[in-house]
């Protein structure tokens, strides 16, 4: 059976920015994925930046391939985690071990990219061939976009945030984001917990029908449907989602708060 590589839509893209670098030398490109499938790479480590293997050439010493990425800033990466935390569908996606198809274009919207962008890519192999990507590079490509079809958080990883800081990063941002607003904290803190009469837990202190409700209506709405992102449904319209939301809101505090009372 031939070793296929690039299985997944982030393996594909990774074998693009290969083939985007290899256009000059193409016919390394088929050296290498032979060089690949033969199981020539060794050692292959990715850590933040960078990405070091062994091949073994025609040569008794394997040579040493060196590929170099820059990483994001903390300030790219908080943007980056507060745009991916900001629709709940992302969030769940990478807290269970899977890569949104569309992750990219949200970090796209903070500037930056996963995969390597012009110029952004270099690598050195200790081999004699001037060529870039010489057949060793792009058998490290091959064999890391196979290892990026298994676990696609050695992508986040190589530009500078692995797996566990991401998605703590990820938590930390979903917490922060639903934390309670000063007004309801102020609410819950109106009656203190040493002023509640034991005995008024259990008895009715009166009437339902005379118990002072102060409902208020929502605020946002559309809040909760801009944080879930765009409806999964091709026919699905979001402005008319945001319309009826809306619209149910309304209603809704309509019937809650009777006839005649619009406060």
């Amino acid at each position: 059976m031939v070793t296929r590589f690039g299985l997944t839509w982030w393996g594909k893209r990774w074998i693009g920015a290969l083939e985007a670098l290899g256009a000059v030398y193409a016919n390394r490109l088929p050296r290498g994925r032979t060089y690949a499938r033969q199981g020539r790479v060794t050692n292959l480590t990715v850590a933040a930046g960078r990405v070091t293997a062994r091949v073994q050439g025609r040569r008794a010493r394997p040579y040493r391939v060196t590929l170099t990425l820059p990483v994001f800033d903390d300030a790219t990466w908080d943007s980056v985690l507060g745009a991916l935390a900001g629709e709940v569908r992302h969030t769940a996606a990478l807290l269970d071990g899977r890569m949104p198809d569309d992750v990219d274009d949200v970090l796209q919207t903070c500037g930056v990219s996963l995969f390597p962008r012009a110029r952004e890519l270099s690598t050195s192999c200790s081999c004699p061939d001037a060529a870039n990507p010489c057949k060793h590079v792009a058998a490290v490509h091959y064999t890391l976009a196979q290892t990026f079809d298994d676990d696609p958080f050695l992508l986040p990883r190589l530009r500078g945030r692995d797996r566990d800081q991401l998605l703590a990063g990820l938590r930390a941002q979903r917490a922060g984001a639903d934390e309670p607003t000063a007004d309801a904290a102020a609410d819950d803190a109106q009656i203190a917990v040493s002023d509640l009469i034991a005995r008024d837990l259990f008895t009715a202190r009166g009437p339902l029908d005379e118990i002072d409700l102060r409902p208020r209506p929502a605020s946002d709405p559309t809040a909760t449907l801009r944080r879930l992102g765009p409806p999964p449904a091709a026919t699905a319209v979001e402005a008319d989602l945001h319309d009826l939301a809306t619209d149910a809101a309304a209603l809704a505090w309509q019937i809650l708060a009777g006839p005649g009372d619009s406060q």
